[in-house]
């Protein structure tokens, strides 16, 4: 099997070649920030989306962006093309950089560390999609500046994992009795045939995947509520779904192990579903040609 290739401080090398300092902030502070681009048909999906978000983390941070839109293209383009033509999510994650000794303050005089490496990306068809997952409500571990998309990311890692051990796909945030985001995802409730989810809030990541699909229900004139959900709300949901940026638009049938509406994918999913897949491969066309 090739080697997967990354990019790292100006380099293209193998995967398994890619070193970083265990001086680096991001080692030992999680002193950086994140992104994850799907790649379909060979292009980045709303790249200049993705990269705005990052800059947006960076200056959460208080860093400077270290490179301009057009830079970061060519970079992402190039471990593109360099790992085939498969749909691909690339991951980008810039640290503050690697310091002479391990010290709280912002050191002075560093290099970002900056790195990107892709992986397959497999696009489930509808019917694939439209076995759900099972999610149930996690109470809220994390710190108070959720939109930040920064790398120390073990308080969810510890409330996902929580999920998976109780036997679930997903769990849902909880944080003073109202729902804010999934562990890896931004969810959405269907109530009377309004889609509804929270408000961007520090509470929450608000991810590409999401403004994707408030544009796709304005664009369609399906009702659409930007609003605050309590834990008892989700329990009366006639559908429920989760987005991210590797997954897409997926519907949950079961929550806290009680079934969400008839227990089986809803109508409105169906048709979101249909709408976002059109989507990405319009937008893969356009983007192409």
């Amino acid at each position: 099997m090739t080697p997967r290739t990354a990019y790292l401080n100006g380099q293209f090398l193998p995967l398994d070649e890619a070193k970083i300092s265990p001086l680096d902030r991001g080692f030992l502070f999680g002193d950086g920030v994140y992104e994850v681009i799907p790649v379909y048909n060979n292009c980045l999906f709303h790249c200049e989306a993705h990269i705005t978000r990052l800059n947006s983390s960076l200056a959460g941070i208080r860093m400077i962006p270290p490179l301009s839109y057009p830079e970061w293209e060519t970079i992402l383009e190039t471990v593109v093309e360099k790992n085939g033509k498969e749909d691909q999510w690339l991951y980008i994650q810039v640290t503050r950089g690697i310091d002479s000794i391990r010290d709280h303050q912002f050191p002075k005089h560093v290099v970002p560390t900056i790195f990107v490496v892709s992986y397959p990306k497999t696009r489930l068809t509808k019917e694939e999609q439209s076995q759900g997952i099972c999610v149930t409500a996690i109470t809220d571990i994390r710190w108070k500046y959720c939109h930040i998309k920064t790398t120390a990311r073990l308080a969810y890692v510890l409330m996902y994992q929580e999920a998976k051990d109780a036997g679930f796909d997903e769990g849902i945030i909880i944080n003073n009795g109202y729902a804010q985001e999934g562990t890896t995802s931004n969810f959405f409730m269907i109530r009377h045939g309004v889609i509804m989810t929270p408000p961007k809030t520090p509470l929450l990541l608000s991810g590409i995947t999401r403004d994707c699909i408030l544009s796709l229900a304005e664009k369609n004139k399906i009702p659409y509520r930007e609003t605050k959900i309590s834990e008892r709300d989700l329990q009366k949901a006639d559908e429920l779904w989760i987005t991210s940026s590797t997954r897409g638009v997926y519907p949950v049938i079961n929550l806290n192990g009680h079934a969400v509406g008839n227990g089986k994918a809803g109508p409105l999913w169906e048709r979101m579903w249909t709408l976002y897949d059109a989507e990405v491969t319009h937008f893969s066309l356009s983007v192409s040609h």
